[in-house]
């Protein structure tokens, strides 16, 4: 079995919101390396990666929360997905200081 059909197979097993959430977060997480870019590589993919867990995790939050109020289905994860995972860094951040009320440094 190929790597591209194992891919497939578990895209297929995951539940549409699921993927819906890991495909526009990757999205939006493009987005914000193509218009803030970093001059690190590194620095760039570690962005990308956390934009992506936040798009999984808040965005499935935000996504029920939007679809409750205009009953979408998948295209309120989608777009929750593509905004956690564009500015995923900054709604984390946000979370952490109001629930660890952290100071900035």
């Amino acid at each position: 079995m190929s790597t591209l059909e194992t891919i497939r197979q578990v895209i297929g097993a995951a539940p549409e919101q699921l993927t819906a959430l890991c495909l526009s977060g990757a999205a939006g997480a493009y987005v914000r390396a193509v218009f803030a870019p970093q001059a690190s590589w590194r620095r760039r993919m570690s962005e990308g990666f956390a934009g992506a867990l936040s798009a999984i995790f808040l965005g499935g939050l935000v996504g029920h929360l939007i679809h409750s109020l205009t009953d979408a289905g998948t295209w309120a994860f989608l777009a929750a997905g593509f905004v956690m995972g564009e500015g995923g860094i900054a709604a984390v951040r946000g979370v952490r200081k109001l629930i660890l009320k952290e100071q900035p440094k």
